[in-house]
């Protein structure tokens, strides 16, 4: 239910922001939220807190954010806040962040490798992959060890497994299907 509700909001900041032209301006200011808030366990205890009051938590949000941000955006956290839905904001920024991407026809692209990669190999993978999808990729890179060597990619709902540790999977299941098959 809540990620429902955090879609609509979104939604309506998006069909405001491309109705005012505002996408990239909107894009940058609940990034710049986005990017404050989401890892600050602090504020976000705060504003979760059940004991602190509506108006108390948006005043919070105005103090951190009134000059910054546009009227409209602020406005949402106010709505947000009033319906009691204040811990489903950063839900609501991380879908409208996503929405503006998709509309710039941005996609991301999480890669995974055993050791951290250079830049150059970021940027080939990078380079690849927005050529192949004919879209702007941005590259989220992650070490997991457990791959033992090459790289994992998942994009768009597509998975692109090139590890050692696939390739030594799929040789067991070979291995035992031909056990079986004896």
């Amino acid at each position: 239910m809540a990620q429902l509700i955090a879609y609509r909001y979104a939604n309506a900041l998006f069909d405001l922001a491309l109705e005012q032209n505002n996408t990239e301006k909107y894009g940058d200011e609940v990034a710049a939220i986005y990017e404050a808030i989401k890892d600050d366990k602090e504020f976000i205890g705060v504003i979760s807190h059940p004991q602190i009051s509506g108006e108390e938590k948006l005043k919070i949000f105005e103090n951190a954010f009134k000059g910054k941000i546009s009227d409209d955006i602020l406005g949402l956290i106010s709505v947000a806040v009033k319906k009691n839905r204040e811990t489903d904001i950063i839900l609501m920024l991380s879908v409208f962040l996503d929405k503006v991407r998709e509309y710039k026809g941005i996609t991301t692209a999480y890669v995974y490798s055993a050791s951290p990669m250079s830049k150059e190999q970021l940027d080939t993978v990078k380079e690849k992959l927005t050529k192949n999808l004919n879209k702007q990729v941005e590259i989220a890179a992650q070490v997991d060890e457990s791959l033992i060597g090459g790289l994992k990619i998942k994009v768009e709902g597509h998975v692109i497994d090139g590890t050692i540790k696939k390739k030594m999977k799929d040789l067991k299941d070979q291995l035992m299907e031909i056990r079986l098959a004896k």
